[in-house]
Parts: C-alpha cells; structure tokens; sequence
C-alpha cells in the first residue's frame, strides 16, 4: 500500500541512462522495492517505475501508458533512450511498447521470468491482460510474429524452477539473450541477489555505452 514512498522516481536531474521498472500482472510498483534499495545502495541513479492500470486491461494500453512514461522521462532527464526492467507481464508489456513504438527510445531491456510464449496458468484467471496471456491466443501469436530487433540487446532471465510460468522454457525468446537460473520461484526472483548482479551489470553496461555515445557526439 505505500510503494509510492517506497519507489518514488526522483527528483528531476541529467541522467544519461534512466531504467524504467514495469511489474506483473496483478501487482503495482511495490514489487521492486528490494530491487530498487539494491540499487541504490550501489549508486544507481535515474531508477522509475510504473504502476499501470486498471490491471486486467490490455497489454496494448498498458505500453501506451509505457510510451508517455518514457516520454516524460526522456523530457526530465535530457536523457535519448531509456532501459527497461520488466518482470513477469511487464516483458510482455516491454514487447508490445515495442511493436507499437519501436526501439529507438530503449537501450537495452531486460525482462526476469517473462512468459514470452504465454502461460497455462492465465487460464485460470479473467481479464483481458490475462486472456492475452494464455498460450496460444492470437493477440500473443501476432507479438511472437515480431522478431527481436537485433540492434537492440534483450536478454530474458528466467528460471527453470518458475511455476507460475507453464511451461518455464515459454520464457525463452528467439532473439533473446537467454539465461536461465535454477532453484528460483517466480516472484523469489524479484528478492533474488543472483537476479541483482544481473541487472546491475546490464545496467552498468548500458551507462557506459551511453557515455561513449556522448562522448562521441562531443569530440
């Protein structure tokens, strides 16, 4: 009930490389409350979240709701791309932004337990975002029509050991960096410190590129 304390975006500032958090379905921004004091212990600046809603609407208007985000990011920050973090749903809603918006605001995107290939348990759930996430439906056949912007690094970190991702191999995406972890529950993986480096790392090496990229354009 107080994520909004807990993973306020900051205060307005230059950041050349600002991450945009995107959550599940069903859930808030809360969910990354142990991700976010990670990485502001390690001096991560520029970290955002977005809660988007009502929660069993569709994947589309959630990666509107993605696409103004990022737009007002970029507009507070000087920022020219931004790098996403998605959980669950979240690297469905990271695609979707994609197909609509393309990817030359993103820098990188990393998604953690993504049911890219859908999931059996949204059978058991209503909702339109749901229903979008039921293997084999049209509206995820036509988002896994698109193939993976080779320009763009998408990596999918996932875990053999997900069960709310049936089957955990639907989070495997062709194009896709794939790296699979063990012995990590679903949302485990929000709180776990394997997951932390990981995104850490990703994150690290998208300021860096993002830095000679600016350095580039001054010389």
């Amino acid at each position: 009930m107080l994520y909004r304390l807990l993973v306020r975006d900051p205060a307005p500032a230059r950041i050349e490389m600002p991450v945009v958090l995107l959550h599940g379905v069903l859930c808030n921004a809360g969910v990354w409350v142990p991700l976010v004091r990670h990485l502001r212990r390690k001096g991560v600046r520029g970290v955002y979240s977005l809660s988007y809603g009502p929660p069993l609407a569709t994947i589309d208007g959630f990666a509107d709701q993605l696409a103004d985000k990022i737009g007002a990011i970029v507009a507070v920050t000087g920022a020219r791309q931004v790098m996403i973090v998605a959980h669950s749903m979240g690297g469905l809603v990271a695609r979707a932004y994609i197909r609509t918006h393309g990817t030359a605001m993103l820098a990188r995107v990393l998604t953690i337990g993504a049911p890219h290939h859908g999931s059996m348990h949204a059978w058991f759930f209503p909702g339109t975002s749901l229903a979008q996430i039921r293997p084999g439906n049209a509206w995820l056949a036509a988002l896994n029509r698109e193939r993976v912007d080779p320009s763009l690094r998408f990596v999918s970190l996932w875990s053999w050991h997900d069960s709310m991702v049936a089957p955990q191999t639907s989070s495997e995406l062709p194009g896709a960096v794939d790296v699979a972890l063990v012995g990590i529950g679903h949302n485990a993986l929000l709180g776990e410190p394997e997951v932390f480096a990981y995104a850490l790392d990703e994150i690290r090496a998208a300021e860096r590129n993002a830095g000679h990229e600016c350095g580039s354009e001054m010389q």
